[in-house]
């Protein structure tokens, strides 16, 4: 959303660029345009640049979007009774949108953490996105992990209840003992090396945007924003913005403990998940540090 609201309220425009909006499908296909130099900056989740480090094709993350997953665990409402922790989630079928993604990613490290190893002691079923409502509905999963807006619009439907908030701090913590550095501004070293001034002036109008996002209620920021954002029901809009508030970054300087997390997970995951491997092998060296670069981002006045 910060690239998006600071095009609706002309930032960058404010700092001499000329920027065009396109959005991929998946994150895979945004870094993948990214390196092969089709755009200059993604709004993507840190996955893929630790996936482009263990390439040897450095990228840096440099604002961050979302310091938490972002995620729910949404158990389907008939469990109610039965399904009041992640340990009683043996035997059933549980999903994310698709294998190897960001859900499945934090999901199998969620059931990893109760004791449950995938295809042993659950089966998992990948449900897309667009298609996690119906396939609850069947009965075709017991529970799934995603983020908004599933999440608000299946609990505030009454058909199925949040068994864990990843877009809590609380929960999160829980879990990882701090946060989980998921989404932020990504551009390659090379274009940093090259375009200093230019990187930092993204920079600056992506971090007002942010603060602009922590400073304004919900229903002021999707007042900003065109329907092509927000869809035509804004109130849900609304809603799934006051559901995630809390896990947006206010300032965009990135938290080294929350890159920390992310690796660990991905590392843990391969380690009771070989399809999970081709992400990263436990045999893999990742230099954390490497992986983002805060000093545009503490320049920009606050």
């Amino acid at each position: 959303m910060p690239w998006d609201l600071a095009k609706a309220l002309n930032y960058f425009e404010d700092e001499n660029l000329d920027v065009s909006l396109s959005y991929a499908a998946a994150g895979t296909d945004a870094a993948t345009a990214l390196l092969s130099g089709s755009v200059d900056f993604t709004g993507n989740s840190l996955d893929h640049s630790i996936k482009a480090q263990i390439a040897g094709k450095p990228t840096k993350m440099l604002v961050s979007f979302a310091k938490l997953p972002g995620t729910g665990f949404v158990v389907r409402g008939d469990l109610k009774g039965t399904v009041k922790s992640v340990a009683d989630l043996k035997g059933k079928t549980v999903g994310a949108t698709s294998v190897g993604s960001g859900t499945h990613l934090l999901l199998t490290y969620v059931m990893n953490q109760a004791g449950l190893i995938q295809d042993k002691d659950y089966t998992f079923k990948p449900c897309g996105s667009g298609t996690m409502a119906a396939t609850l509905d069947s009965k075709g999963a017991d529970a799934c992990m995603n983020s908004d807006p599933f999440v608000t619009q299946y609990v505030s439907a009454n058909k199925g209840f949040l068994l864990k908030d990843y877009r809590t701090q609380k929960d999160t913590t829980e879990l990882l003992g701090g946060d989980y550095q998921f989404t932020g501004a990504v551009t390659t070293l090379d274009f940093i090396t090259k375009n200093p001034d230019v990187t930092q002036r993204v920079v600056n109008a992506l971090v007002k945007a942010n603060l602009f996002i922590a400073a304004n209620s919900s229903k002021d920021i999707a007042a900003k924003l065109p329907k092509s954002v927000t869809g035509e029901d804004i109130e849900l809009y609304i809603k799934t913005l006051d559901a995630g508030k809390g896990y947006l970054s206010k300032d965009g300087i990135i938290d080294p403990k929350g890159v920390e997390n992310v690796i660990k997970v991905n590392i843990e995951d391969c380690k009771n998940n070989p399809t999970l491997c081709p992400n990263v092998k436990v045999t893999d060296k990742i230099d954390a540090a490497s992986l983002i670069d805060n000093s545009f981002a503490q320049k920009v006045k606050k």
